[in-house]
């Protein structure tokens, strides 16, 4: 589907400067595809002088997996005129999600032809169905599955640990599938420590009572263990008392050995660490810890439930 088309004209360069290039640039979520979620991509084509191009450049036929359109391609040809920049928004999950090819593990996403560049690798993952009750789960069930966190950085999966917290993971999966997590942003970051989010009161302007919501189900038992807080680890946020933790999580961006056996450890991060850096790298207001809370929205877009033989 097509959301967003801009078409204009720019000046035409004189003089005898060397006539510039056509660009092309297409770009493609960095993060795996989960059938049924949107997955936009964005075209974007700048020609200072007058142009004529394949019509299914600006479809998503334009689009290949592992070297094969995704819609059959005719002969129409679209005329640009000199100075135009053109962007074009697609959302690819309709088509992506009816292709036998994103049955695998992984896909090659492609645009343009030899216009369009490199292409991306895509992962291939599948979103929980309707009608799953994590809380009643055993140990071994919750072990199937992950959480895809998509965020306004980019995304970050991770995978849990029922062998020693099995409490915390059914909380995480069933908060993450009942899109809990949507919307809520990141309000203490730090490159060197964690980042922290989950907290509902995020969703609103008041500053003040960030850091200080818990979810509608109430409190958890704590569940300490063995595991060390080192970089990708996620662990349970909480107050003075040990079974406080409700909702508010954290991941660790480094190595903090005094949390060891005090917080509860119930997953980490496998996949994400660039989106990782840049939310712990968020500019803002320094608070007494040392953490930052962000000026600009680190935000959940969503979390989604995945299972984990879609994402090996």
């Amino acid at each position: 589907m097509i959301t967003a088309l801009l078409l204009g004209a720019a000046a035409l360069v004189s003089g005898s400067q060397p006539a510039a290039e056509t660009k092309y640039q297409w770009t493609a979520p960095d993060a795996p595809f989960v059938k049924g979620v949107d997955y936009p991509v964005s075209i974007r084509i700048e020609t200072p002088n007058a142009l004529e191009i394949p019509g299914w450049m600006l479809e998503p036929a334009g689009f290949t997996i592992n070297g094969q359109p995704l819609e059959k391609r005719d002969n129409a040809k679209v005329r640009l005129a000199a100075g135009s920049k053109l962007t074009l928004e697609l959302d690819l999950a309709p088509i992506l999600s009816a292709s036998k090819l994103t049955d695998a593990r992984e896909f090659r996403l492609g645009w343009g032809g030899d216009k369009g560049g490199a292409e991306k690798t895509v992962a291939c993952m599948e979103a929980a169905p309707q009608g799953l009750d994590f809380l009643k789960m055993s140990d071994a069930e919750l072990a199937g599955w992950q959480v895809l966190l998509v965020t306004n950085r980019g995304a970050m999966r991770v995978e849990f640990y029922p062998d020693s917290a099995p409490g915390h993971v059914r909380n995480f999966l069933d908060l993450s599938y009942t899109k809990f997590y949507d919307d809520l942003q990141f309000h203490r970051v730090s490159p060197t420590f964690m980042i922290q989010g989950g907290c509902p009161n995020t969703r609103g302007d008041n500053k003040t009572s960030w850091g200080m919501g818990s979810s509608p189900r109430g409190n958890i038992k704590a569940e300490f263990s063995a595991r060390k807080h080192e970089r990708g680890i996620l662990s349970m946020a909480r107050g003075p008392d040990k079974d406080s933790a409700s909702s508010q999580f954290f991941i660790m961006t480094g190595v903090n050995p005094g949390l060891d056996g005090k917080y509860s450890v119930f997953g980490k991060l496998v996949d994400g660490m660039s989106t990782l850096d840049a939310i712990a790298n968020a500019q803002g207001f320094t608070g007494p810890d040392g953490t930052i809370r962000p000026k600009d929205p680190q935000r959940i877009q969503r979390a989604i439930v995945i299972r984990v033989s879609q994402s090996k």
